[in-house]
């Protein structure tokens, strides 16, 4: 019995042990769960975890946003936007329509990259640039399928194109039955060719069969939207990269007379023997004799890479074989006219990692490869969303679609698809291609043929992508975490435009402000100055002359606008001038053109006012304003010739600037820094020169480290209060800033802010 007991005894003591030790575990767990809150942030009701802050902080913190000097900053910051995200919790921002509209509106957006077959799609680009390497000169013979084709006329065009490929395995030359039966009627009669060509520029089917084949090599039949092909590849070679190009163009239509045509051929001839003569740049003689008016300001320069298959076979083998940059063409006919290029730069094929961007939109926009990427990733979804087509509603639905119906038949509300939970019935089906078939009856004009099949497909689509785009925040975390951002970003912008801007906008409470505050807004002394530094004393002279008063003459010059005898209507081929002159006052802010009416003696005294308002109404319906033309009428006092009385029936120009800097750039041309000006109001301590002088109304010249100096002050303003319309931009900035101080003292009465402080620090370690 002893034993007994003392066993019990040793057993008791090793369960109270034990006990003990399980309470005093307990315990430690308990005190580490105390020590970590879970919410360290309580505003008013809103609580505020200690995961969220961590996101929050450790985001600011990877950017680099955050320091270890500036953590408190931080968090009166996060604070204060935490407090605005309540406020508009409260106002229910979210529940309005602009917010709704934006909202979905971004959603949408953000959305694309989650509805297509990434890997599907990175394939199709790695094909593309594995393609790009070559470019395949290529022939083609078309036979042409009408637009909305019946079953027939499919076949009678099936049928002319294998009779077609008989000929071709019988042994008949591709070229000679190009030119007989293809409706291709710009390559047939150059026997089906299409020059060099490579990936991305033709139909996808069409570029399947092109890089299938080698030289030599003919296709099988191939069908496009446009009809059925035969392709034959002639030759093959690397890609020859891109070039970058200036052109002279003398430009000349087609189909011009045939004086015109000679005439413009000896201009060109002519520009090409000065560029041979090498007196002067390809500039320059682009700048004086070039007809086109968007390139010749820049010296021809046209502002794109060619690649060999963007132009013509002949301008292909032209412009690829010039080897050294800088040289130039000889004359080549265009149908722009006759042109001359030279050759800027010269690349060869860019990298994968360098072209996948711009590759992967040109397949994105192709119709035949998104199609193929939609139905990849449609595939899959059909599968992870559970999608089922009850098949023996699906046999119904297809039969009886054509069949008249009243409309309480047993089969409508047979359940034909399911996609988890939700169920669409065959009445659904049927209301969606009817819906369908308008539409493109409204599109179209004519109602296309299209299988009931290939509806209940993209009916099917339809729904599954509905059911996958709602849910992405479940299935994506990182799509989640990007509206939950845009969500808060979007309900703080409306409640501060709503509690901030608007109310600072407001004219009434600016007065008010500006009422209260009006002696922090003074203006020191200032001095309205001009100060003109050149290089020589002549240099300085001629300099003053010109900036004497604003607007400023320019050096700018312009062909005159001819007009006919007795006409107001601008001469044949004057277009281009009138073009010129808007976009040389669009692209120059600062410029003002004078415009002088002209006439001979011979005509109606009203006709130069007459001319000077046809071009004054071109540039103010381009958009030039009214205050920037001046209207200047000559009559009939500055005539250009005696005997030709046609050129002096015309309007001049002559062009000034508001701003000194365009003088200081006419000087400055041939050798920098022979004159720099500037002028303005100044203050003290702003311009050194100034600050050397007395402030009073005065002109001085001096010489000041070996430069020819001009200072003049027109006028001293003395200090002043500002007035309401100078003090605007700071009284609004002034009346946000107390704003949202009294907004925020305002929230925080309402929503009582706690905070843990020893927890916070603690996360922010």
């Amino acid at each position: 019995m002893r034993n007994f007991v003392a066993l019990k005894i040793g057993l008791s003591r090793r369960v109270i042990i034990n006990m003990i030790r399980g309470i005093i575990f307990f315990l430690l767990v308990s005190l580490t769960a105390v020590g970590q809150v879970e919410f360290p942030i309580t505003l008013g009701s809103k609580k505020i975890s200690s995961k969220s802050f961590v996101n929050d902080y450790r985001k600011l913190l990877e950017s680099d946003s955050i320091k270890a000097d500036n953590k408190q900053k931080f968090l009166s910051d996060y604070i204060d936007y935490q407090l605005k995200l309540v406020a508009a919790e409260e106002a229910k921002i979210a529940n309005t329509p602009g917010f709704q509209d934006e909202y979905q509106s971004f959603r949408k957006e953000l959305a694309s990259p989650y509805l297509i077959d990434n890997e599907k799609t990175e394939t199709l680009v790695r094909e593309a640039y594995s393609r790009l390497k070559f470019e395949k000169q290529i022939a083609h013979i078309l036979v042409k399928v009408p637009s909305n084709p019946s079953a027939a006329d499919t076949l009678l065009a099936y049928q002319k194109i294998n009779n077609i490929r008989t000929k071709l395995l019988a042994g008949e030359a591709f070229d000679a039955l190009a030119k007989k039966f293809s409706e291709d009627d710009l390559s047939a009669l150059k026997g089906g060719s299409l020059g060099f060509v490579t990936s991305l520029q033709l139909q996808y089917a069409l570029e399947n069969a092109v890089y299938g084949l080698e030289v030599g090599g003919v296709s099988p039949i191939v069908r496009t939207e446009t009809g059925y092909h035969l392709v034959k590849v002639n030759a093959i070679r690397p890609n020859q990269g891109k070039i970058r190009l200036a052109h002279i163009l003398v430009s000349i239509p087609v189909n011009a007379a045939t004086n015109l045509q000679v005439e413009a051929k000896n201009r060109i001839e002519q520009v090409q023997k000065y560029l041979e003569k090498g007196d002067d740049s390809f500039e320059l003689i682009c700048k004086n004799y070039s007809e086109d008016p968007y390139s010749k300001g820049r010296g021809g320069e046209l502002r794109r890479w060619y690649y060999s298959s963007d132009l013509s076979e002949e301008l292909q083998n032209q412009l690829f074989s010039i080897q050294r940059l800088g040289d130039v063409t000889i004359p080549i006919r265009t149908n722009l006219g006759w042109q001359i290029f030279k050759l800027l730069d010269k690349k060869p094929l860019l990298s994968y990692e360098e072209m996948a961007e711009y590759i992967r939109q040109k397949v994105m926009t192709d119709p035949e490869r998104i199609a193929m990427i939609r139905r990849s990733f449609m595939t899959r979804v059909r599968t992870e969303n559970q999608v089922v087509i009850v098949e023996a509603a699906k046999k119904i639905a297809l039969e009886r679609f054509a069949q008249d119906r009243v409309g309480d038949e047993y089969y409508l509300k047979m359940p034909l698809v399911q996609i988890g939970q939700k169920s669409w019935t065959v009445q659904d089906f049927y209301t969606f291609i009817i819906a369908q078939q308008k539409r493109k009856l409204k599109a179209l004009g004519y109602l296309p043929s299209v299988p009931e099949l290939v509806y209940l497909e993209e009916f099917v689509d339809n729904h599954t992508m509905t059911v996958e785009e709602q849910h992405l925040e479940t299935k994506y975390p990182a799509f989640q975490e990007q509206m939950k951002e845009f969500y808060e970003g979007s309900m703080f912008s409306k409640i501060v435009e709503r509690e901030i801007y608007e109310p600072s906008l407001d004219s009434l409470n600016q007065q008010k402000y500006f009422m209260v505050h009006a002696p922090e807004y003074t203006l020191p002394v200032r001095a309205q100055a001009k100060i003109v530094s050149a290089d020589t004393p002549k240099t300085l002279a001629d300099a003053l002359d010109l900036v004497k008063q604003a607007p400023y003459l320019m050096n700018k010059r312009l062909p005159d606008v001819t007009f006919g005898l007795g006409k107001v209507e601008i001469s044949d081929g004057m277009n281009k001038i009138q073009q010129e002159l808007f976009l040389l006052l669009a692209k120059n802010r600062d410029y003002i053109v004078e415009i002088s009416g002209h006439q001979d003696a011979s005509e109606s005294d009203s006709l130069s006012d007459a001319r000077v308002n046809v071009l004054v109404k071109y540039l103010m319906k381009k958009g030039i304003a009214s205050t920037r033309i001046i209207e200047k009428m000559e009559g009939s006092l500055k005539p250009l010739s005696k005997t030709d009385r046609v050129k002096n029936a015309r309007v001049s120009f002559r062009f000034f600037s508001q701003s000194m800097e365009d003088v200081v750039k006419r000087f400055n041309a041939v050798k920098p820094m022979t004159l720099v000006a500037e002028e303005g109001m100044y203050v003290k301590g702003q311009q050194p020169l100034l600050d050397s002088m007395p402030w009073e109304v005065s002109k001085k010249t001096l010489e000041v480290e070996g430069r020819q100096v001009y200072i003049e002050i027109s006028r001293i303003e003395p200090e002043r209060l500002k007035r309401f319309d100078e003090s605007r931009s700071s009284v609004i900035r002034g009346l946000q800033a107390q704003l949202e101080r009294d907004w925020l003292a305002a929230l925080k009465q309402k929503f009582p802010v706690q905070l843990d402080m020893e927890e916070l620090n603690r996360l922010m370690n």
